[in-house]
């Protein structure tokens, strides 16, 4: 049973022809002989008897004629609104992102949320964590990407998009490169390469150091870099060993720039967050939001 012979049975009842069904639909008349034959086999009953003027319906073609029209009205009913409701969420959505949900999120969740509704576009901006959800709060954007919520649990309203982990790396020919993992206290005998103040993942990075009950500032730091790409580009280079995502690693790892160590003994898990404000938001943006609690990244 396909749509398609509908509409050709119902056009041969409505021309009494299929010569004119057929070029009408543009088709030939075989292909209408047979959407013809394949509807009476699957019915078991004849839809067409000859008369003067061509064709008429038989008493099951009648039946079958009121039941097909119902049936394509209704599908006609459901893409019209369908296609209102995409007209009605069409708009612009901002959202600023820290450097790893901007990477290799928010592209994905994006286009996810376009394929139903084609006609929302996106402006993203990539900022470090504090200063996008500050911008958020400020009305600036739509929403936030963040890797952290230190300081805004209360006054944002957020839900989980993944977890990730944070790793040690360190260079190809560094001494631990060959070390499947290494304890926290021990990255402080080395050149460290941190993200800026402001970043999500850095306040995560303090935050374990802090519960490991080591303070984050003996850290050997040599220099402060505003992204992920810059640090492993330090790293590469023998600059000093830093922690970064494991989302982020992998992309690094794969390209043979840096090996990855992971840290025993520690929470290193850490959650990535799509933030709004504790207020209501146009249609799109709350077409967005639920789209959002139905997400799963995989970190």
């Amino acid at each position: 049973m396909r749509l398609d012979y509908l509409k050709t049975f119902l056009t041969v009842a409505k021309t009494h022809s299929f010569s004119t069904a057929a070029k009408e639909l543009k088709i030939t008349q075989g292909a209408v002989s047979h959407h013809i034959a394949t509807l009476e086999t699957y019915f078991d009953a004849e839809l067409f008897k000859r008369a003067a003027n061509g064709v008429e319906v038989t008493y099951a073609g009648a039946i079958l004629a009121q039941t097909a029209t119902e049936i394509l009205a209704e599908l006609d009913g459901a893409k019209a609104e369908i296609s209102a409701i995409k007209l009605k969420f069409a708009g612009t959505i901002k959202i600023e992102a820290s450097s790893i949900p901007s990477e290799h999120v928010i592209p994905r969740l994006v286009s996810e949320f376009q394929k139903q509704f084609p006609d929302v576009k996106f402006k993203i901006k990539a900022e470090d964590s504090v200063n996008s959800l500050l911008d958020l709060q400020a009305g600036d954007v739509d929403f936030a990407a963040v890797g952290t919520l230190k300081g805004y649990d209360d006054k944002l309203e957020a839900i989980e998009l993944g977890e990730e982990e944070l790793v040690l790396i360190v260079s190809l020919s560094h001494e631990l490169a060959n070390q499947k993992s290494v304890k926290l206290a021990r990255i402080l005998n080395y050149p460290y390469v941190n993200r800026e103040e402001t970043s999500g993942t850095r306040k995560e990075i303090e935050r374990m150091f802090r519960d490991s009950g080591i303070s984050a500032s003996k850290l050997k730091t040599t220099m402060e870099l505003a992204s992920t790409e810059s640090v492993v580009t330090a790293v590469s280079e023998g600059q000093g060993v830093s922690i970064i995502s494991s989302i982020a690693s992998k992309k690094a790892v794969a390209a043979g720039l840096v090996k990855v160590v992971h840290i025993e003994g520690v929470n290193s898990a850490r959650k990535l967050y799509m933030v709004r404000p504790k207020r209501a938001l146009v249609k799109v943006s709350e077409a967005f939001w639920e789209f959002c609690k139905k997400y799963t990244a995989r970190g």
